[in-house]
């Protein structure tokens, strides 16, 4: 078997193998002799059938047949000799068969990159920390007094801050479009929860009041079919509710599952639950730090098909979030733009590459005694932990999440081992809505 492989464009690869003749004449006649004993062919007792007859009739099922086969057998061969590794399944292209002719194909892929890690070693490395204020519990109350308010119906025009209660009705070239339609749909007015114009829309309308809307759906919305069109919307506001905050006392902090202690015993509960919630955080932050630094340090071929497979994944992922089906095919993913994703998925198979050199040459492993300790720390968060541990441990795939993150931990942990970490002090709110720091700094 000859075999030669040609470096195409990164890490295409194309392999070309060629089988000697004499090994698939002997297979293509083996075949051939065996359907001569048992195929039924009018005119011709059984058994007795010329191979001139069988391969009239045959040789076209026989050869692709053969060809299949030493591809299969001839494949796996060469790509060890080769010392070869396809990311992805080859794409195989045979050539023309010739009887009494070696037969040659082409398998084309692409292969692992081959890097070394250039690591961190004495680099300065920003690591920043926070810790809950009051200032931030008391935040944390008036969320929570506005997602408690009480609503009583009210006169007034609808303004911002009220309750909206509508039917409403889409349409695209005044032409109905699916999931355009509702009834007594609810919507705090100004809270930014629909597309630009929707809301505004709405301000000033009392009950009972009707009236079209017209706004342009975002460029980058999720229903590729409507991102980027005009749309008018028929409303008709059925209510304008009025909400009223409520008194944090003894009462609202029985809401919450406080049932000793009142208001001081609600803050202290607030506080370590977003105490536990920023630690998180700042970790999250901080690994993300450290991996950009490392990715930068990194640069190497992407194998496309890595890539291709990771948006794949986060195409679905993006759908369970917003459908919650947790068994669908890939006829049911709505056409997601690749622009939303591939950015992640080319971060994350670098990330992924990385990490896997890094833990070989570092020989890292999971640490269980970590596993056990991340899983109690979510299940912490719930009234009845033991159900959390039981979910995560009993499931394969989630306890995998839990072990790749412990993972994740330990690389981190050693690459700011040695590099210089650079200390910066941070807020609540800068750690947990970085968005709402990037907004400000913009304006």
């Amino acid at each position: 078997m000859a075999v030669s492989v040609e470096s195409l464009s990164g890490l295409k690869r194309k392999m070309t193998i060629s089988v000697p003749a004499e090994l698939f004449t002997k297979e293509y006649d083996s075949r051939i002799k065996k359907l001569a004993g048992k195929v039924k062919i009018d005119g011709f007792r059984p058994g007795k059938v010329p191979l001139n007859e069988v391969k009239k009739r045959y040789s076209f099922s026989v050869t692709r047949e053969v060809a299949q086969e030493l591809i299969q057998s001839s494949l796996y061969e060469a790509l060890t000799e080769q010392n070869l590794t396809p990311v992805a399944a080859p794409e195989i292209d045979p050539e023309q068969i010739v009887p009494g002719q070696p037969f040659a194909y082409h398998a084309t892929f692409e292969v692992f990159p081959s890097f070394e890690v250039h690591e961190l070693d004495g680099e300065k490395v920003d690591l920043v920390s926070a810790e809950v204020q009051d200032s931030d519990v008391d935040k944390m109350i008036d969320s929570l007094r506005e997602k408690n308010k009480v609503w009583e119906e009210a006169s007034h025009a609808a303004k911002s801050g009220d309750k909206a209660v509508i039917d409403f009705e889409g349409f695209v070239n005044d032409v109905p479009f699916e999931g355009g339609k509702a009834e007594n749909f609810e919507i705090i007015l100004g809270s930014g929860s629909m597309i630009p114009g929707f809301e505004d829309g709405l301000m000033g309308l009392k009950a009972g009041a009707s009236k079209d809307v017209e706004v342009t759906f975002p460029a980058d919305y999720g229903h590729a079919d409507l991102a980027g069109k005009e749309a008018r919307f028929h409303v008709t506001m059925q209510k304008v509710m009025k909400g009223e905050l409520p008194e944090v006392n003894d009462e609202f902090a029985q809401l919450f599952n406080i049932k000793d202690g009142g208001v001081d015993a609600l803050r202290a509960d607030i506080k370590e639950n977003m105490t536990r919630e920023l630690t998180r955080r700042v970790s999250s932050v901080n690994r993300e730090t450290i991996f950009d630094k490392l990715l930068e340090k990194n640069s190497f071929d992407i194998p496309e098909a890595l890539i291709e497979q990771e948006i794949q994944h986060l195409k679905h992922e993006m759908y369970h979030q917003v459908f919650g089906n947790e068994h669908s095919d890939d006829e049911q993913i709505p056409d997601f733009p690749r622009s939303m994703f591939e950015a992640k998925a080319i971060r994350r198979v670098h990330l992924g590459l990385l990490f896997s050199e890094y833990v070989k040459k570092h020989n890292i492993d999971v640490d269980a005694s970590r596993v056990d300790a991340m899983i109690e720390t979510f299940a912490s968060a719930y009234e009845r932990p033991e159900e959390v541990r039981a979910w995560y441990k009993g499931n394969k795939e989630r306890l995998a999440e839990i072990e790749a993150l412990v993972m994740e931990e330990l690389v981190a942990d050693q690459i700011i081992a040695t590099a210089t970490a650079v200390p910066k002090s941070s807020s609540y709110e800068e750690i947990m809505n970085p968005q709402n720091k990037a907004e400000n700094q913009g304006e």
